[in-house]
């Protein structure tokens, strides 16, 4: 069901995201901080608005960078497919509380918040 029930779960995956990335050397979007302060806020139509502005994939997205090894446990392949896996968890969950027929319409989320759920 689309709309703010998801918040929780939406939260829990731009948190990790993020974290992921600060662990990794790396500098998250504004707009990946912004939606994560809105989520926490529970305003999910800010949330969204800031998720519309994330670039997932492809030059200059989220994924265009080489998080480097960082723990024992790692390796180049593992960080690289951590990063794409908690992306593609991030879209999906924050697509959920967009409009249907904006929802997949392109690389990039160019949304607004679904009707009744702000």
């Amino acid at each position: 069901m689309p709309g703010h029930s998801w918040i929780p779960e939406q939260t829990r995956a731009t948190r990790a995201l993020v974290k992921f990335i600060y662990d990794h050397d790396g500098q998250p979007p504004p707009e990946l901080l912004l939606c994560l302060a809105s989520l926490e806020a529970s305003d999910i139509a800010g949330a969204v608005a800031h998720a519309g502005l994330v670039k997932p994939h492809g030059m200059g997205g989220v994924t265009d960078w080489w998080p480097p090894v960082k723990f024992p446990s790692e390796d180049p392949d593992y960080v690289t497919a951590v990063l794409i896996a908690l992306v593609n968890e991030w879209c999906r969950l924050m697509v959920l509380s967009f409009e249907p027929s904006l929802a997949g319409s392109s690389n990039s989320f160019k949304a607004k918040p679904l009707r009744g759920s702000a």
